[in-house]
This record gives structure tokens, sequence and C-alpha cells, in this order.
């Protein structure tokens, strides 16, 4: 008889083991605050190959393209576990083919900033998703059941819809895209991205504080560029400027003749020109060098190579400080890697400034009024929407530098408008 109660004791004691084991294994992959993955890219900015973002004309970032069609709108939000352990919870498309790049850089940073708070950091904890939006929705369930207080994510525009259209979203949500058109957005959701027509906005605003009041449009053929070009548009008829004309340009060089004739014969205070970096250094040469040029981001692609910025001299444009100041206080202290392109470090900076956002709402800190002072620009919150104010640059011998404003004279080299890289 002993022996059989013996007997059945091991078989329950096996029993819990593999339950216990069940419960315990998660979908998900958690990472350790204390050593970070870092990808062979990222060893201070962290992560490796994002695909550009900025020029990535809408890659996950503000400026990404959808990725699939949303689902249909779930009835009921997914009950949460009161059982889980808070968390914030990091949905990116790290199984992505098309994105898993983008969101591997964005994670470094996110990670990257984390470190820097220790030891007083939320648990952190890692939701891997593919492109499809169903699967998106149904891992944000998966963080709400395990506990998650915070959700960061997703991060292209499409996801970003799906979400808002789901009814799940039942904790603080900080989206890392905008959804489309004018999808209504659900209590907890707020917005939180790289918008390169957000940045055309500020562009406008910066151009008319300057004493501009005329402007006329020149624009590459494609659609992230367009896009741009009528935000600038938008922006500069609601502030009470005139729009000459709008030009449009293919890179094949045999039409620039006529283009610049065609510029020329537009009367105008300024030029907003939209297009890439390469692009741009193709067409200003065939633009008004007496009349000044405002860009967005678009037209950086680093300092790298001077003598290919040349042609962009006296081009004032809107960047984040993590490239423009990289020795301001807000900015140094988070490590960088020298191996990443551009495009992966500003994904690698809208990681970070996720981070220092997403540990706020952790601790119920008030984010309305306050104003972050961000590696991706001054940060505060308009509505649902975490805006960004930009550093304010110009190419002034091939290399980019911080201005305090392009002013009347926005050729002008004058040291003393440069912006100091260690102002507060």
């Amino acid at each position: 008889m002993q022996r059989f109660l013996a007997f059945l004791v091991i078989l329950f004691a096996v029993f819990d083991a593999g339950c216990a084991a069940t419960a315990t294994s998660a979908p998900v992959s958690e990472i350790n605050l204390a050593s970070p993955s870092r990808q062979s890219a990222p060893a201070g900015t962290a992560q490796p190959t994002p695909a550009p973002l900025r020029a990535q004309p809408e890659q996950p970032t503000a400026k990404t393209s959808p990725l699939v069609s949303a689902p249909p709108p779930i009835a009921m939000p997914i009950p949460r576990d009161k059982s889980g352990t808070p968390h914030i919870a990091l949905l990116l498309p790290l199984d992505s083919a098309s994105f898993g790049p983008a969101a591997e850089a964005v994670k470094q940073g996110f990670f990257a900033a984390s470190i820097m708070q220790a030891p007083a950091v939320p648990r952190l904890q890692v939701y891997p998703t593919g492109d499809r939006a169903e699967d998106i929705v149904s891992a944000y369930g998966q963080a709400l059941q395990a506990g998650a207080n915070v959700v960061v994510g997703p991060l292209t525009r499409n996801a970003v819809t799906a979400l808002a259209k789901s009814g799940t979203v039942a904790v603080p949500t900080l989206a890392l895209n905008y959804p489309e058109n004018d999808t209504p957005l659900p209590e907890n959701l707020y917005l939180f991205g790289l918008s390169a027509e957000g940045e055309a906005v500020q562009a406008a605003q910066l151009a008319f504080a300057d004493g501009r009041r005329s402007a006329l449009t020149v624009a590459a053929n494609t659609p992230l560029a367009k896009r741009v070009e009528q935000a600038f548009a938008g922006a500069w008829r609601s502030l009470g400027g005139t729009l000459a004309a709008q030009a449009g340009f293919s890179p094949d060089q045999t039409q620039f003749p006529a283009l610049q004739e065609a510029v020329s014969g537009h009367p105008a205070d300024m030029i907003f020109l939209a297009a890439d970096a390469s692009r741009a250094r193709l067409v200003r040469p065939y633009l008004d060098a007496s009349k000044p040029i405002y860009a967005t981001s678009m037209v950086f692609d680093g300092n790298r190579e001077i003598s290919r910025n040349v042609d962009l001299n006296g081009v004032v444009f809107v960047e984040m400080p993590w490239l423009i100041l990289p020795d301001h206080p807000a900015v140094m202290i988070y490590p960088r890697s020298e191996n990443l392109g551009i495009e992966q470090q500003r994904l690698y900076a809208l990681g970070i400034d996720a981070f220092r956002l997403a540990a706020l709402m952790a601790q119920n800190l008030p984010v309305e009024g306050a104003v972050l002072d961000g590696v991706t620009g001054r940060i505060a919150l308009e509505g649902r929407q975490f805006q960004r104010q930009m550093t304010v640059a110009q190419f002034r011998q091939g290399m980019a530098v911080a201005v305090e404003s392009a002013g009347p004279d926005a050729h002008g080299e004058s040291p003393s408008r440069i912006m100091k890289s260690d102002s507060p």
C-alpha cells in the first residue's frame, strides 16, 4: 500500500510539472535588460539594418506604406489576465521580411534607452509579429493577457489602422505610426512617429516665420515627395501664404533646363523642395540661386561625404537632433553606432524616445502639457498625438549644421547664426 501511495505522489508531481511548463511557455520573446541583444550594426545606436526611413518612403515609420488591409473590427476587447505581471510590451514586426530590419532598429534604440534608466525601469517584453494585421491584433491581445499595462507599437500604418479599429485597445498604447485616412482613435491610443508630412508643415511654419509669403514648390515624381509637397502647400495656404506654382521633375536631366525656365518664370520669394538627397542634389543647380530653398529631412543623407552636398549649400531643412546635434546633452548620453545608415539611425532614435514616453505612461506620470527634450525633437502631446519640433539645419560648405533660423538671408554664412550644440 505504501509503495502504491508513493507511486501516486510521483505521478502527480510529474503531472504538475508538465502543467507548469505548459502554462509558462509563451509565444513571446523577452529580453534581459542587463544585456539587450544587439545586432552587428548597433554597437551603440544598436541595430542592424532598418531600411531607409526618410528615404524609406513610408517604411515603418510615419512614412510607412500600408502592409495589409485591416481586418474587420473585433466586437469585444480581449479580457486581461489579472494574474499577469505588469510590463511594457513592445509590439514590432520583427518576423517580417519587409519590415524586420526597421523594427530591429527601433527595438535596439528602445532597449538602449531602457539601460540608461536602469534599474528604475519597468519590466519589458517583446512581442514579435509578421506582416498580417490580424496577427498583430492577436499579439496585442496576448500582451494584454500577459499583464501589459502599456503597449508600444505597432510600427506600420496598416497595423495601426487595424488596431485602432479592433476594439481591443484597453491600456495606454503608443503607436509608432499613424492610421490611414481619418480613422477614429480609441481612448487609450496615442500616436508617435516619423511623419514626412509633419516635417513639411514645420518647414512651412519656419519659412513663414522667416518672412516668406510667396512659395514655389518643386517635387520629385515619387509618391512620398508628392505627399510632402501637398502637405506643405496645405500648411502654407492655411498660414496665409500664396502658392505661385507647383513643378515636378523626373531623374531625366535632359528635362532640367525646361524646369529651370519654368521655375524662373514664376515670381516667388522662396522655393520648397520635396525630394530625397540624391534627386535634390541633381536638381538644385537648376533652381533659382537667388531664392532661399526650404526642405524636409528627405534632403539629408549624412555628413560623411561633404563634397556630394556642396550642390545643396544654402538649403534650409528640419532634422532630428540625433543627427544634427550629437553633442547636445539630451542626445550624447545615449550610445550610437557608426555602422548604421542614416535611415537606421532615425529609427533607432525613434526607439529611444518611444521608451522614454512609455516609461512616463507606465508610471502614470502626466504627459499632457509636458515637453520632452527628445533625440527626435522637442516632444509635446497635442490631443492624442505626440508632436515633434525638430531642429532647423542648413547646408554650409557641404556640411549640414544646426541654425537658429534661416531668417531673411537664408544663404548667409554668418557663424553667429549657427546654433551651439550644447545649448539647453
